[in-house]
């Protein structure tokens, strides 16, 4: 039970339990994740490098074009000890307070990482809101949501992030991984996606679905014609949608729903 308690990297960093961390133990992972990133990027951003295990393998291949931005200062100082990563770009700070699109302009930009699990959702939400050239976007997430991501209509883990990432990313769950992997252990698997953009959102658009998405899946065992009647007003759905629920719906007829109650065709 020792190993199970044992808070420390490999490397003798503390792995904050207020900052989600969970230190990655298997280089062959590390190497793994790495190889899923494309060569064809302007700008790698992995985020919570933590002691670089995954950094080890990025920095290498793109030099000076690899940010790791990482909010926990024992895992700065470290990583600047480090002989490996001499001249690293390291960015001090939380990843979801930073804004860096007069940084990253329109370049094509790849963001990766082993997430914090209390914070991986909302990275998602703020690669969609932003307006920055996300081209790709993989790494590990607690193995529920990896698959939430990346799953399709008429799952049970189907919901809100589901949808909205794939109206812009397609999305593959690429595989799992064991809670020992890590230092310290989680309480549950993890999995690794991979996701490549196919098309670019205009804001205002993916705010439209995203409330109707939200609404949808607001009580999810209700049909859509009862999920639905706070911005139905006095429209009635379209008869294929209203007895379904909100998992049966894929992106596309989300689009739908969209173009009903935003562009009424009469």
């Amino acid at each position: 039970m020792g190993k199970i308690k044992n808070r420390y990297s490999s490397d003798g960093v503390l792995a904050k339990k207020h900052l989600g961390q969970h230190f990655l133990n298997r280089p062959d992972i590390a190497q793994d994740i790495a190889d899923l990133v494309s060569n064809d990027i302007d700008i790698v951003i992995e985020i919570g490098p933590g002691t670089g295990v995954l950094t080890q393998f990025l920095y290498p291949r793109f030099q000076d074009k690899l940010y790791v931005i990482e909010l926990d200062l024992e895992s700065v100082d470290f990583l600047r000890q480090q002989d490996w990563a001499k001249g690293l770009n390291i960015i001090e700070g939380d990843f979801l307070e930073m804004d860096l699109s007069e940084f990253l302009g329109d370049q094509k930009v790849c963001i990766v990482g082993n997430y914090p699990y209390n914070i991986s959702t909302q990275i998602v939400f703020k690669l969609l809101e932003e307006s920055w050239n996300v081209v790709q976007f993989c790494g590990m997430f607690q193995k529920e949501v990896a698959e939430r991501l990346s799953t399709g209509p008429g799952n049970k883990q189907y919901g809100i992030t589901s949808v909205l990432l794939q109206a812009a990313f397609k999305c593959k769950y690429s595989f799992t991984v064991d809670e020992f992997a890590f230092i310290p252990p989680p309480k549950v698997k993890s999995g690794v996606i991979d996701c490549y953009r196919f098309t670019y959102l205009e804001i205002e658009n993916y705010k439209r679905l995203k409330k109707i998405v939200k609404q949808a899946f607001s009580q999810r065992r209700k049909t859509l014609n009862n999920a639905l009647k706070p911005i139905l007003g006095d429209k009635s759905l379209p008869e294929k949608f209203a007895s379904l629920r909100a998992e049966a719906l894929s992106v596309e007829d989300f689009w739908e729903l969209v173009n009903f109650f935003y562009f009424p065709t009469h």
